[in-house]
């Protein structure tokens, strides 16, 4: 598949959108009606190039990643190139959202919040937001659907801390107020939207180590995305004080976690331990220890499948001193060692 291939296969209407248009143009046939009752899915929908079969309605309107994930529980992620014309409902859902306006615009709706799409926006969405969208005529959006749990592994060489991505990350796995969304405006910089349109074409051919290039590609974008872009992205105000502290104490543990205390970390903000250690369960339903646990064991975890560091540097890397005592907490908490850990969880080759 060429360029142009890729171009007309993602500007072709399929049968469910045309359904839709003829039924916007009609205006006696505005009414809510269900479609799905109308059009059985075929075979040729479930192949449609980049577009998912019709999914199930829900009464909450929320959507599991099992419902997108479940035909590829390997991939770190999802193409989806979102269907025009489709009645636009508010949802949610527990998977992180890049949104790629490749070409025109749309109306979307975040929260309460309605912003305007153009081509070469980007719009990453965390889980659980509500929102809505409404493409219509020639526009081309395209989603990357990301599971929660492989956010941060797929991206682990990016979160600092400090950047727009790990403020997303860090804000809202732990509570949903602080960011919606984070939105990049790169005018259609032709080095993105060719790395999209790379990502698109993996996506369907599906060659050897398809898999591998796509989740290079995607590392390559968002580092773009952060490094060319972060200083004019669009991201939500924190709206309450305290969200800002609550905030700044979970920034604090991520770029401490291997050598703060709780005492350490009461000063800081001003708290007493014990209040620090309750507003902690609050937050994240660990107490203090728990909690510099968890992190230790997700950065050991990362370490091991994201890099070829050796156990006793990962060790170190991860605060312990004491290599032996390392192994002995990730195998109570892992139920094996780090090493079998690595050997069993690492990627094979295709």
């Amino acid at each position: 598949m060429n360029r142009d291939e890729l171009m007309k296969t993602l500007h072709d209407y399929t049968p469910w959108e045309l359904l839709h248009r003829n039924r916007r143009q009609d205006a006696k046939n505005m009414e809510p009606v269900n479609l799905s009752l109308e059009v059985p899915i075929t075979d040729a929908e479930k192949n449609s190039g980049l577009h998912l079969p019709r999914v199930p309605d829900l009464n909450d309107n929320t959507f599991s990643s099992d419902i997108f994930f479940r035909h590829a529980p390997d991939q770190h992620y999802m193409v989806v190139q979102h269907d025009r014309y489709t009645p636009a409902s508010m949802h949610r859902h527990n998977f992180f959202e890049l949104q790629v306006c490749l070409e025109g615009e749309f109306m979307q709706q975040i929260n309460s919040k309605r912003l305007q799409m153009h081509s070469g926006d980007f719009c990453l969405i965390p889980p659980m937001v509500s929102h809505s969208v409404d493409v219509q005529n020639y526009t081309i959006l395209i989603n990357l659907l990301i599971p929660e749990k492989h956010f941060k592994s797929i991206c682990f060489s990016l979160l600092h801390g400090n950047d727009v991505l790990s403020k997303i990350f860090m804000g809202n796995v732990y509570y949903n107020s602080v960011n919606d969304y984070v939105i990049f405006h790169t005018n259609g910089n032709p080095v993105i939207m060719d790395i999209v349109l790379d990502i698109c074409q993996e996506s369907l051919e599906k060659k050897s180590y398809y898999v591998y290039m796509m989740d290079a590609k995607f590392l390559l974008l968002l580092g773009i995305l952060i490094r060319d872009y972060e200083s004019t992205c669009e991201l939500p105000q924190i709206h309450r004080k305290q969200d800002g502290i609550n905030y700044g104490i979970l920034q604090y543990i991520e770029e401490n976690y291997q050598h703060t205390s709780l005492q350490e970390l009461a000063d800081k903000f001003h708290y007493t331990p014990q209040h620090m250690s309750s507003l902690l369960k609050e937050l994240t339903g660990y107490n203090f220890s728990g909690y510099i646990l968890e992190k230790k064991m997700q950065a050991a975890r990362d370490y091991l499948l994201n890099t070829t560091l050796k156990i006793k540097d990962i060790s170190i890397a991860c605060g312990y001193q004491n290599q032996e005592h390392f192994i002995r907490t990730f195998r109570k908490y892992y139920g094996t060692t780090p090493i079998d850990y690595r050997n069993q969880h690492s990627h094979s080759i295709p």
